[in-house]
């Protein structure tokens, strides 16, 4: 890995570039990002700081403790920012093992089977005829997920206060992509000032920080099969466009 700079020349025929990080010992690509200038080498200066937390970072500091530097490969380079932003989500779809702690950028448009495709866009219209709090799993959701696993990264950790809702929500939703991957019947809530000593371990929880005081809530539940006809069904049209917030109510 380069440690003194590049060349000016360089930096301005480069433009904006996605690369790899690559351990050079088995080949394997650890890391995909996108940036300008001399972005792929800030990731060994990074490293050097030994309070540095994240996987990518010791990663790095291992191959370095085998007596290798890391190998960075320029996928492609002179694109502009958006371009940019497309190519490096597609070959975070591509790369298994990758220590970014995200997908990437439009990752709804990513890697998807032909049958996951028709179940996103050609899927009914979820008819909810209960009180429900809608619960967007994006980040830890993938179609593998066991029946616990689900309802672990579905029912807790969240910023919200369905309980002052009126009425209040009967039923989770969990939703992924649109779609609903379960429908849970609501027993009670919890309230949690840290994360839990029994948290999921399936979770992913990389890179989330918990600020002192702050409050988060799950529900304790079952999944009900009253209403398991809305399990693969859409809710995009009652989602606000482009909207942040993972927690969303209908009928409350």
């Amino acid at each position: 890995m380069l440690q003194t700079g590049l060349p000016q020349a360089l930096i301005e025929a480069l433009e904006y570039y996605v690369y790899r990080l690559v351990d050079p010992h088995s080949g394997e690509t650890f890391y995909v990002g996108k940036g300008q200038a001399e972005r792929a080498l800030q990731h060994a200066q990074d490293a050097l700081i030994a309070s540095s937390p994240g996987d990518r970072l010791s990663r790095i500091r291992a191959i370095r403790a085998g007596g290798h530097e890391v190998g960075i490969v320029i996928h492609r380079h002179g694109m502009d920012a958006a371009t940019a932003l497309a190519v490096e989500a597609a070959l975070i779809d591509v790369y298994p093992n990758l220590t970014n702690l995200v997908r990437g950028h439009g990752s709804e448009l990513g890697a998807a089977s032909l049958e996951e495709l028709v179940e996103r866009y050609a899927a009914p219209n979820a008819i909810i005829p209960v009180p429900a709090i809608l619960i967007k799993i994006e980040q830890f959701w993938h179609p593998g997920l066991s029946p616990t696993q689900l309802y672990e990264r579905t029912r807790r950790y969240w910023k919200c206060n369905p309980e002052r809702r009126r009425p209040t929500p009967s039923h989770a939703l969990a939703v992924a992509r649109g779609i609903v991957r379960e429908v849970y019947r609501i027993e009670g809530w919890d309230v949690y000032s840290s994360w839990p000593v029994d948290r999921d371990p399936s979770r992913d929880d990389k890179g989330e920080t918990w600020p002192e005081g702050h409050i988060r809530r799950g529900f304790r539940g079952a999944p009900d099969p009253s209403l398991g006809t809305l399990r693969g069904a859409s809710v995009r049209g009652k989602l606000p466009p482009g909207a942040q917030n993972p927690i969303a109510y209908v009928n409350c």
